[in-house]
C-alpha cells in the first residue's frame, strides 16, 4: 500500500503544490505509515496509510486509516498545537 500510495497520490499531490514529501516513518504500533509536507510557521501537510501489518486491524487508528484508503478516499482534518491551550 505505501508504494502505491506514493507513486498515486504523494508524488503527484507534492508536485500539484510545488514541494515533496518526507517519509515520516512507519508506526508498526498502529498498523500505518505516514509522509510529511513541511509548510511555513511549523505547519505541514501529512499524509497517512496503512501497513500490510497485523495491527492495522487491532488498533482504531489503524483500521479507520485501512477502512478509509480501501474506499479509494481519505479524509480531511486540522491538528493544532499550542503553548497555551486555555487561550484557544
Amino acid at each position: 500500500m505505501a508504494v502505491e500510495l506514493v507513486t498515486k497520490t504523494i508524488q503527484p499531490l507534492g508536485a500539484r503544490l510545488g514541494s515533496t514529501f518526507v517519509d515520516g516513518g512507519v508506526h508498526p504500533r498502529f498498523g500505518t505509515r505516514n509522509f510529511t509536507m513541511p509548510l511555513q510557521n511549523g505547519q505541514y501537510i501529512e499524509v497517512v496509510c496503512p501497513l500490510d501489518h497485523p495491527a492495522t486491524e487491532q488498533t482504531t487508528w489503524g483500521k479507520a486509516v485501512s477502512k478509509k484508503a480501501e474506499e479509494g478516499g481519505g479524509w480531511l482534518t486540522w491538528v493544532f498545537a499550542t503553548e497555551d491551550i486555555s487561550k484557544v
